[in-house]
């Protein structure tokens, strides 16, 4: 939806995009290494792959039983799955610091 300010008052201009609701994200990758959070989006930088992070504080019981690191999940398009994939099978030594998730992401950024 696009708005004008014309002297006759606002008016707004709708395109074929302004009723579609778009949620592609998915929740592709965890991490809670920094080293590891940090070659991964250069990795994803280089290969064009566009993401987002989420970053989850620990729950309390992870405070108490697994040390209580803060978790990092990678939001990508889904439409870049693949390249993605790509790009993890690259970095083979990391794979073990990596929790694959592949779901749909229920983010609530926008209005």
């Amino acid at each position: 939806m696009i708005w004008f300010l014309t002297k006759e008052g606002v008016t707004v201009l709708e395109n074929e995009y302004s009723k579609v609701k778009v949620n592609n994200e998915m929740d592709f990758c965890s991490v809670t290494e920094p080293e590891v959070k940090t070659t991964l989006e250069k990795a994803f930088m280089k290969a064009r792959v566009s993401y987002f992070l989420r970053w989850e504080k620990p729950s309390f019981w992870s405070k108490i039983f697994g040390g209580g690191k803060v978790r990092v999940v990678f939001c990508i398009n889904s439409a870049q799955l693949e390249t993605a994939d790509e790009v993890l099978k690259e970095l083979g030594d990391f794979e073990g610091n990596i929790k694959m998730l592949k779901t749909k992401s229920n983010n609530k950024i926008g209005f």
